[in-house]
């Protein structure tokens, strides 16, 4: 039986996304959830911890979690605030940008090698309905 439920569909596709990018990026030792971290603090250079995991929409102690690993492999600094001392604020290091790029590559790659199977047109008219569709749900 095919499922036609648009939540379901979408789920399930982007879980088969986040597969393929886990093992192409495993090498690399990054998660599709931490490099999901980067590409919104490199939108939001030296936002405080807790502003980050709200604009992911995660829990602060999972974006924790995640900061501390990003942490360890030298792709994430957390810095003082100079206004309040218990709050953290987050710059990327000067390694991460070059490992977001090849990130990017990643995630290009199996877009492509999804999306190959729509005609442009088709792209277009998806890529469109999707925008559409998170600009209204925000």
């Amino acid at each position: 039986m095919i499922h036609s439920k648009f939540g379901f569909l979408s789920y399930e596709i982007s879980h088969i996304i986040r597969q393929r990018f886990n093992k192409q990026a495993e090498s690399m030792g990054i998660t599709h959830s931490q490099w999901r971290a980067l590409v919104h603090l490199s939108e939001n250079e030296n936002c405080r911890q807790i502003d980050l995991a709200d604009i992911l929409n995660v829990k602060p102690i999972t974006l924790a979690r995640q900061i501390d690993l990003l942490e360890a492999l030298s792709l994430v600094k957390r810095v003082n605030d100079k206004e309040d001392r218990r709050v953290f604020r987050l710059k990327l290091t000067t390694k991460a940008k070059p490992i977001i790029k090849e990130l990017w590559n990643i995630a290009d790659s199996i877009e492509n090698e999804i999306c190959n199977i729509l005609s442009d047109e088709e792209k277009d008219i998806l890529s469109k309905l999707l925008i559409t569709i998170k600009k209204q749900i925000n």
